[in-house]
């Protein structure tokens, strides 16, 4: 869920949610019920019925789910009050037919005017709401199992270690949580050439044929371990974490049914193995984009198809938390994106490799006529928005290693995967034509003055990028001063624009004209004349 996808909500649901945006807020609710059956919803018709002062946007089932949209007109203030009311008449009505968990929130308008920003905005609230529910049910469950713990009789063992898995599993919840967006983010905070093998830490393994009483016994007698791996000739082949065996015998008739298996019988078969020289910021998406039962299971690490060791995603998040800190004390205060420091061990990481590599230099045209008319504050808007939109490109078409940089005032970095980037570039020039003119202010234009005070026929602020790709051994100095000249190059044509240049097929720089491909909004491309260009 933690997957943000794109192009799935329908125009006509996005063009409702954006006017409701403009109205005032939309709330967001997620609904999972104990049973999946056909449900008169008698309780969620009595609910709508109640709606004020919401109005429903949309509604839709999935089974055991519900997914509930609702509009607001007003304050944020006086909405959440209102979503917390209804939110919990829902959860009465529901109760009464069978058990549920109810998430809420409110959601964040979008950062832009296009449909794909109001599809993120709404994406991210619906998972949030998912994760609220998330955490009602592991406070419910920890609470049952602290119950069941202080009874007598023979399940107060178990009671009491499935309390202990509990309380460690919503721990590591709420840690998830705590550290959204940072977790969300963390592509751009990772240090460069941190890799999972690095967090990889010595685990118990067993046999995939050891019995399920010899697996729990060794729990019994080490108390602190969660989980064991399971391998075969040295290749990890399974998982089983200490609180899953701890519910599973925990049943009427689980002692009696699984203690003389083979605890292959029982363990999750398809855990998620990671390769050590795997980015860290990866690992961390694809732990958490897991199935909510295996959320927080261990990650396996492996070296050449061999068992090397895992890791927890409390150490993995924990690692993102120090990382972050570290990174934050040079990143751009006005962007939070990595600055210099990072940039130039991103740079010399991918210079040590193997694997071809690009380069995206990218920097606005006319930047400085911009702030002496419409002023600094909204210079530094400006700046934001070009941020937001190498972050949101990055997002939607780039990878999870990519890195961006803000290099200082209206100049960023970007480093991406050689295959990706002309697409990235073109995205990142539509995107950007077509949000730019927000901030004029409503005011049109069709002149601007360049550094000198010479007046250039010019519908106000462009986007230039650069584009060079590299191979692995290139040196940083020469990306540096190939990209400068490629930066002079884009800068005398009119209009955004990116130029490339390919240094791993030529080593001969392409004349003027090679390699340059112009785009206005949402246009292919077309050919513009040269203008120099001194803003």
């Amino acid at each position: 869920m933690d997957e943000m996808a794109i192009g799935l909500i329908h125009i006509e649901l996005l063009q409702v949610m954006r006017e409701s945006w403009r109205l005032g807020e939309i709330g967001v609710i997620y609904i999972r019920l104990a049973e999946e059956r056909a449900l008169p919803e008698t309780w969620l018709l009595t609910w709508e019925r109640k709606l004020k002062p919401f109005k429903l946007i949309w509604k839709r089932s999935f089974g055991q789910e519900y997914y509930i949209m609702l509009g607001c007109n007003g304050p944020r203030l006086g909405a959440e009050q209102a979503m917390n009311d209804s939110a919990a008449e829902l959860h009465a009505l529901a109760s009464r037919e069978q058990s549920v968990i109810i998430g809420h929130v409110i959601a964040d308008p979008p950062a832009g005017q296009s449909h794909e920003a109001a599809e993120q905005a709404a994406w991210k609230a619906l998972r949030e709401a998912w994760r609220q529910a998330e955490m009602s049910s592991m406070r419910v469950s920890s609470k049952q199992a602290v119950e069941a713990a202080k009874s007598p009789g023979p399940d107060r063992q178990l009671g009491t270690m499935a309390a202990m898995a509990l309380e460690e599993r919503q721990s590591l919840q709420e840690i998830a949580v705590a550290l959204e967006p940072e977790a969300a983010a963390i592509a751009y905070y990772a240090a460069p050439g941190m890799s999972i093998g690095e967090q990889a830490a010595p685990f118990p393994v067993f046999s995939a044929q050891a019995r399920v009483t010899e697996i729990a016994d060794f729990f019994n007698m080490n108390g602190k371990e969660q989980c064991v791996i399971l391998q075969e000739e040295g290749r990890p082949v399974g998982l089983l974490m200490k609180q899953k065996l701890h519910e599973l015998l925990a049943g009427k008739y689980g002692l009696p049914l699984y203690s003389t298996r083979p605890v292959e019988k029982i363990m999750n078969a398809s855990p998620l193995i990671v390769d050590a020289d795997m980015p860290i910021e990866h690992v961390s998406q694809l732990a958490m984009a897991r199935d909510i039962s295996h959320l927080y299971d261990v990650v396996i690490i492996t070296a050449g198809g061999q068992l090397l060791g895992a890791t927890t995603v409390r150490d993995i998040l924990e690692r993102i938390t120090t990382l972050r800190m570290e990174a934050a004390r040079s990143a751009n205060p006005l962007t939070g994106l990595p600055g210099n420091e990072g940039i130039q061990l991103e740079l010399a990481r991918r210079s040590s490799g193997d694997k071809p590599f690009a380069v995206i230099y990218a920097d606005l045209d006319y930047f400085k006529w911009f702030n002496d008319c419409f002023g600094f504050s909204q210079g530094d808007a400006l700046i934001r928005f070009l941020a937001d939109t190498l972050v949101g490109i990055k997002e939607e078409y780039g990878l999870a290693s990519d890195f961006i940089g803000h290099i200082g005032g209206d100049d960023f970095i970007m480093v991406t995967e050689a295959s990706y980037a002309e697409k990235i570039c073109s995205r990142l020039i539509e995107r950007f034509d077509g949000g730019v003119k927000r901030y004029y202010g409503g005011v049109e234009v069709s002149m601007v003055e360049d550094r000198h005070g010479n007046t250039v026929e010019q519908e106000g602020v462009t986007l230039s990028l650069s584009l060079m790709l590299a191979s692995g051994g290139t040196a940083p100095s020469r990306i540096s001063t190939l990209t400068a000249k490629l930066k002079k190059r884009a800068k005398m044509q009119k209009g955004s624009v990116y130029v490339m240049e390919d240094m791993t097929s030529c080593t001969q720089e392409r004349n003027a004209t090679e390699g340059i491909e112009v785009r206005r909004g949402t246009s292919s491309s077309d050919s513009a004349a040269k203008q120099p260009y001194s803003g």
